[in-house]
């Protein structure tokens, strides 16, 4: 079995684009949601098959915290405005059982904009150099794997970053020429340059030396809340 992690926190029902490809590959669907998140819609992510687990730790907490009680020997973590393509549970499980301990899909953008698939050119070439995904990527890792290396640090921001760097260094990270489709929103409400050039200074000042938490107050004052992931 192959558990889909998806954190939430917005106020917006899923999306059956998102969570229909899941269930209907036997999916184990558990929905990380943070404390406040409307009733409403948590009951529908219920009522469409998934598990919800509710926390008011930092979006890192709460992933490490799902993945814990995955059932599954791998888990992909999938943002909410990320649609899966036909065949990714195949993908997933040939390549962990090829040797890697983890990996990730292409990137790319809901719409067909110009803009956009240069944005997603130039991120899918800095993870084929770097091996480290980002969240929109849909990454995924073996349980074992997840395991070894600590899994999340529970951090509001860059703990996707964080894992990979320490993944990569036990074992192979395995990219995928199947595509996750993102939705361009945050990058079109916030500027599609600002957005792509504040995402590498928020890591470069990581790597520099900020924290995690002054890293998430200046993003929090930055980004508006209607374009905010969870």
């Amino acid at each position: 079995m192959v558990t889909v992690v998806i954190p939430v926190r917005e106020a917006a029902p899923p999306d059956p684009g998102l969570l229909d490809p899941l269930l209907s590959e036997g999916a184990d669907v558990v929905v990380a949601a943070a404390d406040g998140t409307g009733e409403d819609v948590l009951d529908a992510y219920r009522a469409a098959g998934a598990r919800v687990l509710v926390g008011d730790g930092p979006r890192g907490q709460r992933l490490r915290d799902a993945a814990r009680g995955a059932r599954g020997e791998a888990i992909v973590f999938l943002h909410a405005d990320t649609l899966l393509p036909r065949g990714w549970r195949s993908a997933v499980e040939t390549a962990l059982a090829g040797g890697a301990v983890a990996g990730a899909f292409r990137l790319a953008f809901a719409g067909g904009s110009r803009r956009m698939a240069c944005v997603a050119f130039w991120a899918n070439r800095r993870t084929a150099v770097t091996r480290v995904p980002y969240g929109d990527q849909a990454p995924f890792v073996s349980t074992g794997a997840y395991e070894r290396v600590g899994g999340h640090r529970p951090w509001p921001l860059l703990e996707d970053v964080d894992l990979f760097r320490r993944l990569r260094r036990v074992g192979r990270i395995a990219l995928l020429p199947l595509a996750a489709r993102t939705s361009p929103r945050r990058y079109l409400e916030g500027g599609v340059l600002r957005t792509a050039l504040s995402n590498r200074l928020l890591v470069l000042r990581w790597l520099l030396g900020a924290s995690p938490e002054e890293l998430a107050r200046g993003y929090r004052r930055a980004v508006p809340d209607s374009v905010r992931r969870a």
